[in-house]
């Protein structure tokens, strides 16, 4: 069975977590916790500030605040079998494996709302036909979904045509041949879309660098980001203001907002006294540190995972690293002086093995083991435990 770990904000009951601090509502190191229906093997989970949502099948969970105390539930159940999920603080998006698109309010009693997008205009003169004579349906008139993601001011939705929706209106239209959307995430103001050539798209509110290009300005539809066209990126996360990108060569790019470190970058200079700049709006290289200590080490990032100013890296060896702001525990860790790492550390709790999924919600974080992770987990942690009670004997 999947086990699910859960660190950062609890305080509105999201999770029943038994490690929750009564005073600030925060977990401060990885906790076990269970998906409602007993479904966490094949339960999809979406997480915002003050709920979670759970789907399994076609039974949809949302756990939180909502309408007076924390820990609320609200249940659902869809026509067919969900998708995916996406959620902000006043709604959640589902979407259905026939490519149906439902809004559900993040309120008490609330009911799924089918959402019909905009038919996209179609550029050919013809009217195609079956070979029976009969008109062709769109297949956007169909509302056929394949991808969601939405934030606080910003909702996205991708359809079957490379059509680009800012939800109900179409937004864009990509060409629908020899074109293929790999990856869709939303900030707070901002999308990020990649597609199957390894290119990077990027839209929205600008005003903090976020959108990767060299002016901070509104960018109304998907633009190019010029600074990583000709570098092939394989995977993409967007936090609340800032960017990450990982290319195949195994290079890291973060550009955006780092007030609190989440870009991987130095709030401060070394003398303490003066500040680094706050917003890079252009994608900045790193050169992590060493990761498993051996010689030649090549433990390129794999994935990457952002939450409102907290950044998740997946190294290829399975290690998973963190950087930004850890007031609430969301990087596995007592809240530091400071309140945030600015530079990517490893996370020393977190299981070792790439057979896991990361989510990150704005100030949380959660991760859930395949069997085999947890196998390696619960032996290393055996082995530790073992360890330190030798230590404490021979002392």
């Amino acid at each position: 069975m999947r086990q699910l770990l859960f660190t950062g904000f609890n305080a509105f009951g999201q999770h029943n977590g038994s490690n929750t601090d009564r005073i600030s509502g925060r977990v401060t190191a990885l906790t076990e916790i269970s998906v409602p229906g007993d479904g966490a093997d094949n339960a999809i989970i979406a997480l915002s500030w003050r709920y979670t949502a759970y789907a399994v099948g076609t039974k949809l969970w949302l756990r939180g605040l909502f309408d007076l105390v924390p820990g609320e539930c609200l249940q659902v159940e869809a026509p067919v079998c969900i998708k995916a999920l996406a959620a902000c603080d006043s709604h959640c998006l589902v979407l259905l494996q026939n490519g149906e698109l439902y809004k559900l309010p993040a309120k008490l009693k609330a009911t799924l709302q089918h959402i019909k997008l905009e038919t996209t205009p179609t550029t050919n003169a013809a009217t195609k036909r079956t070979i029976f004579g009969t008109p062709k349906v769109a297949r956007d008139a169909l509302n056929d979904v394949t991808h969601i993601a939405c934030g606080t001011h910003i909702n996205v939705a991708i359809g079957a045509n490379n059509a680009v929706y800012s939800i109900p209106s179409c937004l864009h239209q990509f060409p629908q041949r020899q074109w293929r959307v790999q990856q869709l995430e939303c900030g707070h103001e901002h999308a990020l879309l990649l597609n199957g050539n390894g290119d990077v798209y990027s839209w929205g509110n600008g005003l903090r660098g976020q959108l990767g290009h060299e002016t901070l300005a509104v960018v109304e539809t998907p633009l190019l980001l010029e600074a990583l066209a000709g570098i092939k990126i394989t995977h993409i996360a967007a936090g609340g203001w800032h960017s990450v990108a990982i290319s195949a060569f195994g290079d890291l790019y973060t550009w955006g907002l780092n007030c609190k470190g989440q870009l991987g970058m130095r709030v401060m200079k070394s003398d303490g006294l003066l500040k680094e700049p706050t917003v890079y709006p252009v994608p900045q290289l790193h050169d992590l540190p060493d990761c498993c200590g051996e010689e030649n080490d090549v433990c390129a990032p794999l994935k990457v995972f952002a939450g409102s100013r907290h950044t998740l890296l997946l190294r290829s060896c399975g290690r998973l690293w963190a950087s930004g702001w850890c007031a609430h525990g969301q990087l596995g860790k007592q809240p530091t002086k400071l309140d945030y790492l600015d530079i990517f550390q490893a996370e020393r709790d977190a299981p070792k093995g790439s057979n896991y999924t990361v989510f990150c919600g704005p100030w949380s974080s959660l991760i859930a083991l395949s069997d085999l992770t947890i196998l390696r987990f619960v032996v290393n942690s055996l082995v530790a435990f073992v360890c330190f009670k030798i230590v404490t004997a021979l002392r």
